[in-house]
């Protein structure tokens, strides 16, 4: 399937997790991707193995909590290509720390990262779509934190749910430029981020059982769940699809409590 031969695709964080299975998919459907992401040995990695697959990558280094550093990517993305089609903000970290113990530092790291990234690479990704004519497509990574939540996660539940009202916000303010703009917000994921996670738990087994426990498909989402779903909005077969958010989490969301007595 080649539904996005030459189309220029940017995704930030796209060195790992569900960052890199959105990356990857877009390469296999005929995608140019630009892998916007901030550890050079991560985005060298993933920008080797998709050439090795005959795929079209390009690595530019990318702080999404740098203005300057979202300018250059943009402009560096759109002097090699000439185009920019479609921007996946998908850079994100998460701090989970007790609300009286969080500081400044920590929360502008998530806002920076999660919020603020989101908003600029938007604003000079669609100034060059704008520029240049073309009618595409921004996809936002939020969060089921942002509807359902848990202690300690006041930072990260902010920015994933600042990132859908800015969307919703955004495809008012872009439609006019044939512009759309979506999110998708995944629950559990099985990335390496996942894998520590579960790793660092005293029996994994048992808490991988009860975390599947809790979703009504028996099971977490992959990083290529995500990429579907996200590349079906880019696509024109959602071409009248915007400011609109995408629970992706197997059903968890819809669960209003959970208990092993009744």
């Amino acid at each position: 399937m080649d539904d996005f031969k030459d189309k220029v695709v940017i995704v930030t964080g796209s060195g790992n997790g569900i960052g890199k299975g959105i990356a990857e998919l877009f390469a296999k459907r005929g995608a140019h991707v630009v892998l916007a992401t901030y550890l050079e040995s991560e985005g060298l990695a993933v920008e080797k193995e998709l050439k090795l697959n005959g795929l079209s990558a390009y690595y530019i280094q990318t702080d999404v909590r740098s203005e300057d550093s979202i300018k250059n990517m943009v402009e560096k993305t759109f002097s090699t290509f000439n185009s920019i089609d479609i921007l996946v903000n998908n850079a994100g970290v998460t701090v989970f720390k007790p609300l009286i113990e969080a500081n400044s530092e920590d929360w502008n790291l998530v806002i920076d990262t999660d919020l603020k990234g989101v908003f600029f690479c938007s604003k000079y990704v669609s100034s060059k779509m704008i520029e240049n004519g073309s009618q595409g497509a921004i996809i936002n990574i939020s969060s089921n934190h942002a509807y359902r939540t848990l202690p300690d996660t006041e930072m990260y539940a902010a920015a994933k749910g600042g990132v859908i009202a800015m969307a919703k916000s955004m495809a008012l303010s872009l439609g006019k430029y044939g512009i759309r703009v979506n999110t998708v917000s995944p629950g559990f994921t099985d990335t390496h981020h996942y894998q520590k996670w579960l790793g660092s738990k005293e029996d994994p087994i048992e808490i991988e059982k009860e975390v599947n426990a809790l979703h009504s498909t028996g099971a977490i989402s992959t990083p290529n769940d995500i990429a579907n779903l996200v590349c079906f909005l880019a696509s024109d077969q959602s071409k009248n699809i915007t400011g609109v958010d995408y629970l992706i989490d197997g059903g968890l969301t819809a669960r209003l409590y959970h208990s092993e007595k009744f």
